[in-house]
């Protein structure tokens, strides 16, 4: 069942530019996301009476236009299945008019809380929803980090970071990567596609390291992951740009 809301895009979701960061829009997809699981009886709060939690694992973006400041905008969501471990759900950001400006798929799984492992899919929680069961995964692009990173900036995972899961919302990886790039380049470029995915946690004052690799042929593309400091890759993050 898909579900809707309309938004008007703020200065506060904005960058110097007015159009909206990344970190803003995963944050309005988070936000009608959870009204609807709300009303299904399944957000967050329903949950945590478990002990559980969603986790998104991967995304896949597609921006046709960003959004700016002062824009009316339709938010969208729909469950669009699942199979033993994982569960997939659509976003879209459109105009008025129903026109998409943003489309996005998702992969989620559902996280004990305590013993930060993975539970099997909710069966009974999905048929209620109307959500298929898949005989196929969907596809999403396999990402692998870089052998070498080019730019690197030290970060540490703050209070403010940290969602109800208790590890850094998914959002503010975006504000990792895109603080990597020079602002001339912010300036003149909008994304086109994205993917990411998430490896492992960041938990509270984790320290962290920011890798990029920053490619402007033909095609423009940053690469992106998110380490520890003995190697370990906790997300992966490609960005596909264009030039205004």
């Amino acid at each position: 069942m898909k579900y809707t809301e309309n938004y008007q895009i703020e200065f506060k979701d904005c960058d110097e530019n007015r159009r909206l960061k990344l970190s803003a829009m995963v944050e309005l997809l988070m936000q009608v996301s959870e009204h609807q699981s709300s009303n299904g009886h399944a957000g967050t709060d329903d949950l945590v009476k478990r002990g559980l939690g969603w986790v998104v694992t991967q995304y896949h973006f597609d921006i046709k236009h960003m959004p700016e400041a002062g824009d009316q905008v339709i938010l969208s969501t729909n469950a669009s299945g699942y199979n033993r471990f994982f569960e997939y759900r659509d976003f879209g950001i459109s105009d008025p008019e129903g026109n998409p400006l943003i489309s996005v798929k998702s992969q989620w799984v559902m996280l004990d809380l305590k013993k930060r492992h993975l539970v099997p899919a909710d069966v009974q929680m999905m048929e209620d929803w109307g959500v298929s069961l898949l005989k196929k995964m969907p596809r999403f692009p396999r990402l692998r980090a870089q052998e070498q990173y080019e730019k690197k900036r030290r970060y540490r995972a703050r209070y403010g970071d940290l969602d109800t899961n208790h590890h850094v919302t998914n959002s503010h990886y975006f504000s990792w990567f895109v603080d990597m790039l020079d602002r001339d380049f912010l300036k003149n470029h909008v994304v086109e596609t994205i993917d990411i995915k998430f490896d492992k946690e960041v938990h509270y004052g984790d320290e962290i390291i920011s890798c990029m690799n920053l490619v402007q042929n033909d095609v423009i593309q940053s690469y992106h992951a998110i380490e520890t400091d003995d190697g370990n890759e906790q997300a992966v993050c490609e960005l596909k740009w264009r030039e205004i």
